[in-house]
């Protein structure tokens, strides 16, 4: 289930009190060979596909916490956008915790951003 104008972009701050190598690790953690940008205190991951969110949608699932992602995705819906976060460091340990707010992630979350995409379309992806 793809669309040809999905973009999805991937966003984490490196904090000064962070081991950039740990951030790194955390990414490769849930977005396994995807290509990490650097840039000044953040790094980003960009796709044009959905295949670069298989392994984080197979521990969602694992986790029943497919509802809360599909009610933050709606509430962060707007215009073919929407995007959500998950905790740092529990990525960091293999885990997908999505968390709601900024600053429930101490060292700050990582923004998983779906643009151009039907809602409806999200949470199909998200389901199959």
């Amino acid at each position: 289930m793809e669309n040809n104008h999905v973009e999805i972009t991937v966003t984490t701050p490196v904090n000064l009190t962070e081991d950039k190598q740990k951030v790194i690790f955390a990414l490769n953690n849930l977005f396994p060979k995807s290509e990490l940008n650097e840039k000044k205190n953040t790094i980003s991951i960009k796709g044009d596909s959905f295949k670069i969110l298989e392994k984080l949608k197979e521990k969602i699932r694992s986790k029943k916490s497919l509802a809360v992602l599909k009610r933050i995705i709606y509430n962060n819906y707007h215009m073919e956008n929407t995007w959500f976060f998950v905790n740092k460091q529990a990525a960091f340990a293999d885990v997908v915790a999505i968390v709601e707010n900024e600053d429930e992630s101490p060292l700050g979350p990582i923004k998983i951003s779906i643009n151009g995409c039907t809602l409806e379309l999200v949470n199909k992806w998200f389901e199959s």
